[in-house]
């Protein structure tokens, strides 16, 4: 097999890429629209991508809760504008309320199927009012794969990253593809193309997104789509403790699952970290407590009080012991429905458990779990390439500078609605075939690293370019921070990534070339996210700067647009799209005040 030439050749109507709820029901979709389609998954479909790490919950409005879903205990209050508010007041008025709207209503009956796949597929989903469901990865995996069953049409291909967008005359029609195992460059030719492919994590703690280096995000930037809102990534509690469970997430789940239990948060020297009691009371046992998070442990770290892990402590120390025994027994005995009883994913929840009770204390840092940047779409999830689609975290639009409602929820929603126009779009389109000599430039550029004798590793760059993010692209942020970070990826871009080789010259499972080609992607999401970030001197949402810590609605109330210009990182911005709820002006102190100010008339 000769490397850097097309080893084989497969046609379909839709190209769906990305093997977890997006690409899976964006296949759905476009299979029920009578398309032939091919499902891509760089690795197992259901175990690929986020949704296997699911630990949380997932939700819709009351009113569907109850009438969609059949759940009689629900609560048909919640109804639909008022989760469609929430949404646009929780990203900072920064979605798209056409985003909002095709989330809201789109949802729940996919939603349904969803939880009619698990239920046949034998898995447990726990409903809690008013409207959420809560479940684990491994029930997800078994929902999906029970949906592509029901879909056998739906051809699969696993162990296979897409790797470049194929487009001709501003048309996507196909794109290529490397089999990790064997090394087979693939040309996938098709009429429409879905991306699925989840979002970025450009930092060194690892939580849900082991695996998100904006592939899906990095094609379309070079394919000539323009990517939003690439500043604001959501945080939450992620363990430090113990070191073999480094990156668990395991802490933001007990709180989720443990409202009886109350716990103070302290610095290194033990010294509380204030939170004012308001605030514990608005986000405490809810997704609003992942920002309030990133704002106060975030700037205690920022101020030097952090662990010598960049951590904080977790104090459970002032809670009666028999209620903490009970709440712990409680919460192993609600995940045991899809964990071994006292295990979280396959983590032996023993060893926290004795911690808790013998001192109490429990070290906890900051990670990165979803990115609400992405590639701009609208509420069919076109892009601007004709024919190319986008679904899920991959996108941007809907939750704005802060993500409280569902990821789970949006990949779905999304993806089936991005599979009917994709799907839509194949039948009226004859395809514009391949244009050969961009194919050859793209075989050329993927496979240059083999032929280098020298050079530095993939691994090295990428680890470069997470340093980079830890120290300068975290929770708060400033200029100076900032403007160094955006001079090393420069750096990174000019003397790293062009002077990468592979010892091993083999194609076959060759990690190395993977790593590579993720490298490309992640460096194109972390400098359109440190340029957004510079650009945007306020603080909003996840997006925390302590040398601009007010928000500015006046001069900051737009979008952050990333573009490619001939190979040079353009911004641009635009006004969110408003169709119900006008943007507000004025000033706040900064991103929690927001969330108090009466005047928002926040129902949470």
């Amino acid at each position: 097999m000769k490397i850097g030439e097309i080893n084989r050749t497969i046609e379909t109507d839709v190209l769906v890429v990305g093997g977890s709820g997006a690409g899976v029901t964006a296949a759905i979709g476009a299979k029920r629209s009578g398309a032939k389609v091919l499902l891509v998954s760089k690795g197992k479909v259901g175990y690929s991508g986020n949704a296997i790490m699911a630990g949380g919950g997932f939700s819709v409005d009351g009113e569907s809760a109850y009438h969609v879903c059949g759940k009689e205990n629900a609560d048909p209050s919640f109804t639909k504008d008022i989760l469609f508010e929430n949404i646009v007041k929780e990203s900072y008025f920064m979605s798209d309320q056409n985003m909002v709207e095709q989330y809201v209503e789109e949802s729940p009956e996919i939603v349904h199927e969803l939880l009619q796949w698990g239920e046949k597929a034998g898995q447990s989903f726990l409903f809690s009012p008013p409207s959420t469901w809560i479940s684990a990865g491994i029930s997800w995996t078994k929902a999906l794969k029970q949906g592509l069953k029901e879909n056998p049409e739906i051809e699969v291909l696993e162990d296979v990253m897409v790797v470049e967008l194929l487009v001709k005359d501003g048309q996507a029609n196909g794109a290529i593809g490397i089999d990790i195992y064997t090394g087979e460059i693939i040309q996938f030719e098709a009429k429409a193309v879905v991306l699925g492919t989840g979002g970025f994590q450009p930092c060194t703690l690892k939580n849900t997104v082991t695996d998100m280096t904006g592939d899906g995000i990095g094609m379309a930037y070079r394919a000539g789509v323009k990517l939003a809102d690439m500043e604001f990534l959501l945080a939450f509690a992620t363990a430090l403790y113990p070191n073999e469970m480094k990156g668990s997430i395991y802490p933001f789940v007990m709180e989720f699952n443990m409202r009886d239990v109350k716990y103070d948060v302290r610095d290194a020297k033990g010294e509380a970290i204030d939170i004012p009691e308001e605030i514990i009371k608005l986000s405490r046992g809810k997704k609003l407590s992942k920002l309030v998070s990133m704002y106060y442990w975030g700037k205690a770290i920022q101020e030097g009080r952090g662990t010598k892990n960049d951590g904080v402590y977790l104090d459970y120390r002032d809670n009666d012991k028999d209620i903490l025994i009970q709440s712990l027994e409680n919460f192993f005995e609600r995940f045991s429905a899809w964990h071994k009883h006292g295990y979280y994913k396959g983590e032996d929840m023993s060893i926290v458990k004795e911690k808790m009770l013998k001192d109490g204390l429990i070290e906890v840092g900051l990670g990165y779990e979803y990115s609400m940047g992405g590639i701009l779409v609208d509420e069919k999830m076109k892009t601007d390439v004709l024919g190319l689609y986008a679904a899920g975290e991959v996108t941007s639009g809907v939750f704005g500078a802060n993500r409280v409602r569902d990821g789970l929820t949006e990949m779905l929603c999304q993806g089936y609605r991005a599979g009917l126009s994709a799907a839509e779009f194949a039948q009226d389109t004859q395809g514009l075939g391949i244009d050969i000599s961009y194919r050859d430039t793209v075989l050329e550029r993927i496979t240059r690293p083999f032929k280098a004798e020298k050079g530095i590793s993939s691994i090295h760059v990428h680890q470069d370019i997470e340093k980079v993010c830890d120290e300068g692209f975290g929770m708060i942020r400033n200029e100076a921070g900032l403007l160094k970070a955006l001079k090393e990826l420069e750096r990174i871009r000019e003397e790293g990534l062009p002077n990468i080789y592979f010892k091993e010259k083999s194609p076959s499972y060759n990690y190395e070339w993977i790593d590579y080609l993720q490298v490309e992607n992640l460096l194109i999401c972390a400098e359109a996210a440190i340029k957004a970030a510079l650009m945007r001197k306020e603080s909003r949402g996840c997006h925390i700067r302590s040398d601009y810590p007010e928000i500015n609605h006046d001069h900051y109330m737009y979008r952050i647009i990333s573009k490619n210009n001939n190979g040079k990182m353009e911004l641009e911005t635009r006004k969110p799209i408003v169709t119900k709820i006008p943007l507000p002006t004025g000033k706040k102190e900064n991103v929690i005040e927001y969330f108090l100010d009466k005047d928002l008339q926040y129902k949470g």
